[in-house]
């Protein structure tokens, strides 16, 4: 029962948190309200209304009229914002109230409020609200599935970037945190760790609040994996942060939950009873029934196991005082099983059997936990007074469920049982059998835990030699520092010396009409070489100036190329709408998937600092998921994934390239799956020496028996044979368990200086499309 309260309440109750818009965010309730009613309309009171309105959803007694404050204060923060032309308030009052729509369900609208933020932050090259849009459109992609999960880290890593390469510390920070937990949803453990430990770095420089956070999630997923030590130390570190920074919410609560908790697990009942009771108190000053149930559990555990029955009994009556649903009694009739059966009060544990018999038939099978605590402790009352069929029986169905859920402790605790009664019949051989295979579910957790142990001792040891190498770097750079000022005096008191010498050698040699005429050359001389030096600065500042030209004059034809592709497809969508014929708008759809692949090559060239290479990584990914959505979209039962090497590509490559990937990938999600079938599609793109392998596989259909490539004279196949001819390289086909398209071509480098039939620049588009 324990372990399912606290699996329960880790998902149940762990509250979101949003990333702070200001440093006002940090401030109080009572507060904000206060600078609210006496803030001028400008832009400070822009913030408080934001910060107002992030408090309002972060509230732990948060009701439906704390979400109506949120949006009026949204709706008044984005008007004033309007006003005041404050692009930061518009983009974070949408945000907002994407926000609120997301907490009252509404998916829809709260989806479509972030990706109109995500345009305006886009329109008005606010790359901090552009960031902070792909992080709210992330929360709207679930992580029960591996391609939706992937596409949520796919957003929360585009935001990541730009964080990154802005220097907002507090929201990169934040977003990392986010970030580890997707990766331990994806079973990425290292990864979620790494990030965890740089979180913790930025979050110690910006924001204690964050830190607490931090340790938190480090000290959870340690007690996750079974590393009870460092789940107790990181735990402790964040009740030791939360009361540095006076925090008092239900977070504190659920931190000295998890503490109780690793107590328990460590047997250390003693420990265990301060932390459940601070749970406990902070629980019932928020009224809050999933932190009062679970440290009332946690309590009366730790009262029983320290001999004081009578403490947990009265726990477990007030606990009882507050169930409802029979769900709600049959759970904490359980509790007052468990306690007596350990206390061995088997006489006054009867009566709370027959409760739990009788509660049972009116739980849905869907309370997958709850009965299979009912199960375990009915199977360890009749295993305790020696009723050994019964006992039996309860640990089948104990272990059928475990089984199907694939419990590693459950299953552990069933093959114990079984062990404990064959043995009690006498069948030495089946004993045997159930206790090695306790054994080696026992290993195998232990090795789970230990495994975990090393690679959060190695990354934290990583940590710790980054922080110690930048306190070295710092020193270095305070002694050249000292250095550099101490010869910058004695270069000074050089040059004052051989002045002063001068000045005593004319006086004396009495010279003075020789050292005029002198000075007077010199003094000319350093006219004529000043006059030089200007005409170089000159020179140097027309070709910085014609350099950066040059850059804007490439990003704006790409601009425009793209803008002029995406007329195109307009076009042919609206060409589509007048052909009634199925075949032709077929033919169009695909059309406008080809020039959408290259148009993607020019958003791509228009959006970063690189005006003629493509991170095909990036194209690649953003290609696929726009055939996803246009040709994949109704039924989402064909998943695609994708693994590509970090590989820059010239332009005059990565075109053909995309419009080969648009026709492979699109003919497999048209024709590989029929009747809307599942299945999946592999890109595999690797660096090969000098030479780019792709390849292109799905486990659909595949091609006709008597399709023949080099006879063929379709459409896609004559696209394939001169594209590839354009790439200079080769391409196969084979036809088995699905269809698998390897293409190979050389990998060219290009430079600014690349002459093309006599001038730098790129094959036509038609030449691609005509092939």
């Amino acid at each position: 029962m324990k372990n399912a309260l606290l699996g329960i309440f880790l998902i149940l109750f762990a509250m979101p948190s949003l990333a702070q818009t200001s440093n006002l965010d940090e401030l109080p309730l009572t507060e904000l309200r206060q600078r609210l009613a006496t803030s001028a309309d400008d832009t400070t009171k822009v913030q408080v209304q934001l910060a107002l309105g992030h408090l309002m959803l972060l509230k732990p007694t948060k009701d439906g009229k704390d979400i109506d404050s949120a949006v009026s204060l949204a709706t008044q923060a984005a008007a004033l914002s309007r006003r005041l032309d404050y692009h930061f308030g518009i983009i974070n009052a949408m945000l907002l109230s994407a926000e609120t729509y997301y907490n009252r369900g509404d998916g829809e609208t709260g989806l479509k409020t972030a990706k109109n933020a995500l345009a305006f932050s886009q329109m008005h090259n606010n790359s901090d609200g552009e960031a902070r849009s792909y992080h709210l459109i992330a929360q709207y992609y679930s992580t029960s599935d591996p391609v939706s999960l992937q596409n949520r880290i796919l957003y929360i890593n585009k935001a990541i970037s730009i964080f990154r390469k802005n220097g907002n510390v507090l929201w990169l920070s934040f977003l990392l945190t986010a970030n580890a937990d997707l990766l331990f949803n994806a079973d990425r453990i290292t990864e979620g760790l790494r990030l965890l430990f740089e979180a913790l770095n930025l979050g110690k420089g910006v924001s204690r609040r964050t830190v607490e956070g931090i340790y938190w999630n480090i000290g959870r997923i340690s007690y996750d994996l079974g590393d009870y030590s460092n789940a107790l130390k990181y735990n402790l570190l964040a009740l030791q942060t939360a009361k540095e920074v006076r925090d008092t919410t239900l977070q504190v609560s659920l931190i000295n939950h998890l503490i109780a908790s690793t107590y328990v697990k460590l047997q250390d009942y003693k420990q265990t009873i301060p932390y459940a009771i601070e749970e406990l108190r902070l629980a019932k000053r928020y009224n809050d029934r999933g932190f009062m149930d679970a440290g009332s559990s946690t309590l009366a555990l730790a009262y029983t196991h320290t001999g004081e029955l009578p403490k947990a009994l009265a726990v477990l009556e007030e606990m009882k005082s507050r169930a409802v649903t029979n769900l709600e009694k049959l759970s904490i009739t359980v509790e007052f099983l468990n306690n007596l059966i350990y206390a061995k009060r088997f006489g006054d544990a009867e009566k709370y059997v027959l409760e739990v018999k009788s509660l049972l038939p009116a739980i849905s099978s869907q309370n997958v936990k709850e009965l299979m605590n009912a199960y375990n402790s009915l199977a360890s009352y009749y295993s305790e007074i020696g009723q050994v069929k019964k006992a039996y029986r309860y640990t089948e169905l104990y272990a059928t469920m475990a089984h199907k859920l694939n419990y590693a402790a459950g299953i552990r605790t069933a093959e114990y049982r079984y062990y404990k009664l064959v043995s009690l019949q006498g069948d030495t051989k089946s004993a045997m059998k159930h206790f090695l295979k306790e054994k080696e579910i026992k290993d195998s957790i232990d090795n789970i835990a230990r495994n975990y142990q090393i690679s959060l001792l190695h990354i934290e040891n990583e940590a710790l030699e980054k922080n110690r190498h930048i306190d070295s770097l710092t020193r270095e750079a305070l002694i050249s520092d000292i250095k550099l000022k101490r010869n910058q005096l004695l270069h000074k008191v050089t040059i004052g010396g051989i002045v002063l010498l001068l000045i005593i050698t004319a006086l004396i040699y009495s010279r003075y009409r020789l050292k005029q005429r002198s000075n007077a050359l010199l003094l000319l001389q350093k006219s004529e070489i000043d006059q030089q030096n200007i005409s170089l600065q000159h020179l140097v500042s027309d070709k910085n100036q014609l350099i950066g030209e040059k850059d804007l004059l490439l990003k704006e034809v790409n601009h425009r190329v793209k803008n002029n592709l995406q007329i195109v497809m307009s076009l042919l969508d609206t060409q589509s709408g007048y052909v009634q014929n199925e075949k032709a708008q077929e033919a169009i759809l695909e059309s406008q998937n080809r020039v959408q692949a290259i148009a993607l090559i020019h958003d791509q060239l228009y959006k970063t600092d690189n005006t003629t290479e493509i991170n095909l990584s990036l194209y690649i990914k953003e290609l696929v998921h726009s055939l996803n959505s246009s040709l994949n979209y109704s039924m989402n039962k064909v998943a695609i994934t994708c693994e590509i090497d970090d590989i820059t590509l010239d332009v005059s490559q990565a075109i053909p390239v995309g419009i080969i990937l648009n026709e492979t990938v699109t003919n497999a999600l048209k024709y590989a799956f029929p009747d809307h079938q599942t299945g999946h599609i592999n890109i595999l793109v690797k660096r090969a020496g000098a030479f780019i392998e792709i390849k292109i596989s799905d486990n659909g259909v595949g091609l006709p028996k008597d399709f023949n490539p080099t006879t063929s004279n379709t459409l896609g196949i004559r696209l394939l044979e001169g594209l590839i001819t354009q790439l200079e390289g080769t391409f196969s086909i084979e036809n088995d368990h699905g269809l698998t398209i390897l293409l190979k071509f050389p990998f060219k480098v290009y430079n600014t200086t690349t002459i093309v039939e006599g001038k730098r620049g790129l094959p036509p588009v038609s030449k691609y499309l005509t092939n």
